[in-house]
């Protein structure tokens, strides 16, 4: 087992991913997270420097908004991503959420793995986008959700759980899908199929449309055809998948729900990081 473990910024999540590695024995110290961070189960660091004597590194789900600074919404102060690798210099791991290229070059020299393209963490973060996706719906929607005719654009990871729990919800549930094999899947778990190709013949018939596809499926011409009392919740990371200039001329309601784990279910989705974190030392050999 390495010897210590250091968190640096983000919010309740990493919060309790730190609790958690302490819980499973690890010594955790922590540093950018305001004041009200204090617990006796890991460590707070008053420096940035007392972070060179740790094995591995934690960066925040994204590691950063500006490519600047780390993303630390919880502390006063800014955390400089070149500090950081300054102090990091004896780390072995560098593990951080949505490390870009500019990020990865920050942190020449340090082995760095992105924890949010674990296969792990993408299926079990499902859950909490889909449970998010449906209290939108509810808040949004004049009708209930059971008896409501939706409409799943997709059927990956989230589509799969989403159209799961909208059905037990009673909902009239349609998913669309671009390969034949999905649509197979879709009709065989009780659901109506439709082929992205075909929506712009059936798009009308919903209330409530979301879209989990990270590519423009919804576009000015099946928008056109949308029932304009619609509610359409977009899931997918950007540039997503509404054209939104136009779904904004037509008057249409539509929500981009962008990071729903980490508002929703902050300490799950903590619990998801942190099992995704534990696997990653473990291929280490850390």
């Amino acid at each position: 087992m390495c010897k210590t473990i250091t968190v640096i910024g983000g919010d309740l999540r990493q919060l309790t991913l730190a609790e958690l590695l302490c819980s499973d024995g690890y010594e955790v110290s922590i540093f950018g997270f305001g004041k009200d961070s204090v617990s006796d189960k890991y460590n707070v660091l008053s420096q940035l420097s007392e972070i060179k004597d740790s094995d591995i590194i934690i960066l925040p789900m994204p590691v950063t908004t500006d490519t600047i600074n780390v993303n630390a919404p919880l502390n006063n102060e800014e955390i400089s991503l070149k500090e950081v690798a300054k102090y990091s210099v004896g780390a072995k791991l560098i593990l951080g959420g949505r490390i870009n290229k500019e990020i990865y070059e920050i942190f020449s020299g340090i082995k760095c793995i992105d924890y949010y393209k674990r296969e792990e963490l993408m299926i079990k973060n499902a859950v909490p986008t889909a449970e998010g996706a449906v209290e939108i719906a509810m808040g949004e929607l004049p009708v209930t959700i059971n008896k409501s005719r939706c409409l799943v654009v997709g059927y990956g990871r989230i589509g799969k759980i989403l159209s799961k729990l909208l059905d037990k919800l009673g909902s009239d549930v349609t998913v669309s899908a671009r390969k034949y094999s999905d649509l197979a899947w879709i009709e065989v778990n009780g659901y109506n199929a439709v082929h992205n190709s075909d929506l712009s013949y059936v798009v009308d018939k919903f209330d409530v449309i979301f879209n989990t596809v990270p590519a423009l499926i919804l576009d000015e011409d099946i928008l056109k055809r949308v029932n304009p009392d619609c509610v359409i919740i977009d899931l997918a990371s950007k540039p997503g998948g509404v054209d939104f200039e136009k779904a904004g001329d037509l008057g249409l309601k539509v929500i981009w729900a962008l990071s729903l784990p980490g508002r929703v279910a902050p300490i799950t989705s903590g619990k998801i990081i942190k099992d995704t974190v534990v696997n990653i030392i473990a291929e280490e050999g850390v």
